[in-house]
């Protein structure tokens, strides 16, 4: 089996190179591959499933529907910026969700496949707010509020979030 491997992609609107080459990739290499795993963060960040009318999201999702229409098996996981991917996301492009940590069993040998940011245990903060932001009644209340509510939201904790790195 050729599995291929991405993580920490950040697409978004604003990084036109990283989603040409996404683009290429996905019509080139990955073709040819029998899985392609996607290991979190795949956008800059997810407001929701509900993103995909989006044309930026649409056309991305639209690209890894062609793919998996090919064939190949896509697997998706969580990361710390796209935890809200769910599962019209996964219908919509052909995905599997993938917990996070999960073992697969990939050319005979069990693999740990992760994010990785649960490794981050120093960081007591971030921890704390991953399991609150992983928790279904704070997403199901996070995802009541309209669009523009929850891109402002997000929008909010990634000049926080950068404001805390950089204090670091």
């Amino acid at each position: 089996m050729r599995a291929l491997f991405a993580s920490d992609l950040h697409l978004s609107e604003d990084r036109p190179e990283a989603n040409e080459r996404l683009i290429a990739f996905l019509e080139g290499k990955a073709r040819s591959a029998d899985a392609l795993y996607l290991l979190g963060d795949l956008f800059e960040y997810w407001i929701g499933d509900d993103g995909l009318d989006e044309s930026f999201n649409a056309v991305i999702a639209g690209f890894l529907r062609d793919l998996t229409r090919r064939g190949v098996r896509l697997c998706v996981m969580h990361g710390n910026r796209d935890f809200l991917i769910g599962e019209r996301f996964c219908r919509e492009t052909g995905a599997q969700l993938l917990a996070d940590p999960t073992l697969e069993q990939i050319n005979g040998v069990k693999t740990l496949l992760m994010h990785g940011d649960t490794l981050c245990t120093d960081d007591v903060d971030y921890q704390s707010w991953r399991a609150t932001a992983r928790s279904s009644a704070w997403q199901q209340q996070f995802l009541a509020q309209p669009v523009a509510e929850r891109r402002s939201a997000i929008l909010a904790l990634r000049e926080k979030s950068k404001a805390v790195i950089q204090a670091k």
